[in-house]
């Protein structure tokens, strides 16, 4: 295999990881949303998170 290809496929494993790992993060911030909205205004979230407003709002209606 060469070095072109090598680095195609760990980007692409790397790819893949990082995708899982922010799908895991995402399901724990809608489980705990609820919660952080109640101790937490929207502007707190989104600058902890980075998340929009309207995401917040989906979040926390679930």
């Amino acid at each position: 295999m060469d070095e072109i290809t090598q680095r195609v496929r760990a980007v692409g494993a790397r790819r893949r990881r990082l995708r899982e790992e922010l799908a895991a993060a995402d399901r724990e911030l809608r489980d705990i949303m609820p919660a952080a909205r109640a101790v937490l205004t929207h502007e707190q979230i989104r600058s902890h998170t980075g998340l929009s407003i309207q995401t917040i709002r989906a979040y926390a209606s679930r």
